[in-house]
């Protein structure tokens, strides 16, 4: 099974979001980018790729532990951009982040990637810095890069108030990989 762990999104938050993807999106599909519905966003904390049945109950424990130690999250969104560069996008997306600066939403991700490596992996690795964010769009094939210029033109994330939310659950995810797109099938919650 390929796993990764999220946070949904409240619906008032996927409501503004799609409001503003509308206006955004303009400035993507002409440049070769495969929009993500709407139905599919969320936070990933971890992503843990295929994993046994075993492995899966082992990393159901961890991610339990992972929840009775994180509190309440406070989240807003308020920016965007593109992974890993805009010289070479394939990746645009909206930035969440703690509201306040609490870091909450990083320790959780934190411990979240830990459980992986405890049981799904069985290792440590490094990996690339947390960066909080929902997925608009992914390139397909080669796209032209994305200037400043272009960039600037884009609406802004509308910002707190509007899209500010409160998390307190995250759940444990299957990804199924079909030829129109992923399916997402909520495993577990965690609370």
């Amino acid at each position: 099974m390929r796993l990764f762990a999220a946070i949904e999104l409240s619906e008032d938050v996927s409501e503004g979001l799609q409001d503003w993807w509308a206006q955004a999106s303009d400035m993507l599909t002409q440049a070769g980018w495969r929009p993500t519905p709407a139905h599919l966003w969320h936070l990933t904390l971890a992503f843990y790729g295929d994993v046994g049945a075993d492995d899966a109950d082992d990393l159901s424990e961890q991610l339990s532990e992972c929840a009775a130690q994180s509190a309440s999250l406070h989240l807003q969104t308020g920016r965007f951009g593109v992974f890993p560069r805009p010289a070479r996008p394939r990746v645009f997306w909206a930035g969440v982040e703690d509201v306040g600066h609490e870091k909450s939403l990083k320790r959780l991700a934190h411990c979240c990637r830990r459980a992986g490596h405890a049981t799904v992996r069985k290792r440590s690795a490094r990996e690339a810095a947390f960066r909080g964010h929902i997925t608009g769009a992914r390139a397909r094939g080669s796209v032209t890069p994305l200037d400043d210029g272009r960039m600037q033109t884009m609406p802004p994330v509308p910002p707190v108030p509007k899209l500010y939310w409160r998390a307190d659950r995250f759940s444990l995810f299957q990804s199924i990989l079909r030829p129109e797109g992923p399916q997402y099938r909520r495993l577990e919650t965690f609370y």
